[in-house]
């Protein structure tokens, strides 16, 4: 008995093996960590703090490292930035061992040219490295560091996209969404405080209209009323037509059930009166002592996703401080807001998959914001979902309070600590 209690002991002290792999997470982990510091001492560069310290807790706990947070090194005083590692040398530590196991990668704070943008498009392209998620926050990109990016966009397994805080403008807007025509995997793209206009709202509308993106946050930008109908209009359309279908559809079905119910009531009816005549038991077998045999029951194979459907349909749309109000004077033609929140309304009140909208932080008018309400209220009759949406409090007060209570604020995307930039006024 004891001799057992030795060997069981000795099975729990082995270390568990990464599945396709000769050694365990630990051993994994401690490669990538040797090979990045020494490619740091080597070209005379800053380690990532936070990145080493990931490590290390990951090696204590036996865990693979998936995802990758590069950021300033911290300093005693909040004002002053620290020193700024680089993250080709990681990219390089991360090629050399072959770690494949790399999810997430975030990148704040850290100024990236575009030869460092042209390593990370071809880490991404090659689909060993499992990326899923890319957050690159206040790195000084331009518009050629956001084209060589879409380029490998669809030859990547990203899903998630946020390029917050780099002034990109129209341009850069325009080269990430020639990179993502047929794109069938970016479900969230987020492009806050990128300093777009009107003309990004019509590239964006196409791409939602043809992709699978259904996520979109673009607070912060120069949007205005215009940009904003452009970008959903096709949405809003689509959710018209596809809820009168939907209606339709259902009216026809009702029909068709009233019809074979009043056949199902003439057959009863016939086979009744023929029974009374004995003539229903002719002809048929007898039915005693037979038993019907259960049949078993087939274990299935788990079938992969389906991919998620291509088409105009937006879940999360974050439009707060655009410039959607009267005071816009930057447009040579000015598109009101009233007329921009009647196609709102259209979205709100008919799209089925539609779950937040924030429209905060743009001074709409009240008119506007009865548009928006009155969307709420024929969601609610139409027995849809209700919608998380935030707007101005600048409103008529009962206005307002009616809006709150139909629906709940929408979720604030989270500002990283110190983030104080604004977006620029044209």
């Amino acid at each position: 008995m004891p001799g057992k209690k030795k060997n069981d002991k000795k099975k729990k002290a082995k270390k568990k093996k990464v599945e396709g792999l000769l050694e365990n997470a630990s051993e994994v982990v401690k490669r990538l960590m040797k090979r990045y510091d020494t490619l740091c001492k080597e070209s005379n560069s800053i380690i990532a703090a936070d990145i080493r310290k990931t490590m290390k807790d990951c090696i204590e706990n036996e865990q693979l490292i998936v995802r990758f947070i590069l950021k300033p090194n911290p300093t005693l005083s909040p004002l002053v930035q620290g020193d700024i590692p680089r993250l080709d040398l990681l990219m390089t530590a991360i090629r050399n061992v072959y770690y494949k196991f790399i999810k997430d990668l975030y990148v704040w704070d850290i100024p990236l040219d575009y030869i460092t943008m042209a390593n990370l498009a071809l880490l991404i392209e090659r689909k060993c490295y499992p990326i899923r998620l890319i957050e690159l926050s206040d790195c000084d990109l331009d518009s050629q560091c956001v084209g060589r990016l879409a380029k490998v966009m669809n030859n990547s397994q990203i899903s998630y996209l946020s390029l917050d805080y780099n002034d990109i403008g129209d341009e850069g807007c325009r080269l990430l969404c020639k990179g993502l025509e047929g794109n069938k995997i970016l479900l969230r793209l987020s492009l806050c405080y990128c300093d777009l206009g009107v003309e990004s709202g019509r590239i964006l509308g196409d791409i939602v209209s043809t992709t699978a993106l259904r996520e979109l946050y673009l607070n912060g930008n120069n949007l205005e009323a215009e940009g904003v109908m452009e970008l959903i209009k096709m949405a809003a359309d689509n959710a018209e037509s596809e809820y009168y279908e939907k209606q339709q559809a259902m009216e026809d079905q009702l029909v068709q059930q009233e019809a074979m119910e009043g056949q199902e009531k003439v057959v009863t009816a016939m086979s009744g009166s023929s029974s009374m005549l004995g003539m229903d038991d002719i002809g048929k077998p007898s039915s005693a002592g037979k038993k019907k045999k259960k049949k078993g029951k087939s274990k299935k194979a788990k079938e992969p996703p389906a991919p998620p459907p291509v088409g105009p349909w937006i879940y999360k749309l974050h439009i707060a401080d655009n410039g959607i109000d009267y005071y816009d004077i930057h447009s040579n033609v000015h598109t009101p807001p009233l007329t921009c929140m009647i196609v709102l309304r259209k979205l709100i009140a008919y799209s089925e998959c539609l779950q937040e909208v924030d429209i905060d932080d743009n001074l709409v008018g009240d008119v506007s914001g009865l548009e928006v309400l009155h969307s709420l209220q024929e969601r609610k009759d139409m027995k849809l979902p209700s919608v998380k949406l935030s707007m101005t409090h600048r409103l008529r007060p009962e206005t307002f309070d009616a809006i709150r209570k139909l629906s709940g604020a929408a979720s604030k995307k989270k500002k990283k600590k110190g983030k104080g930039k604004k977006k620029k006024k044209k």
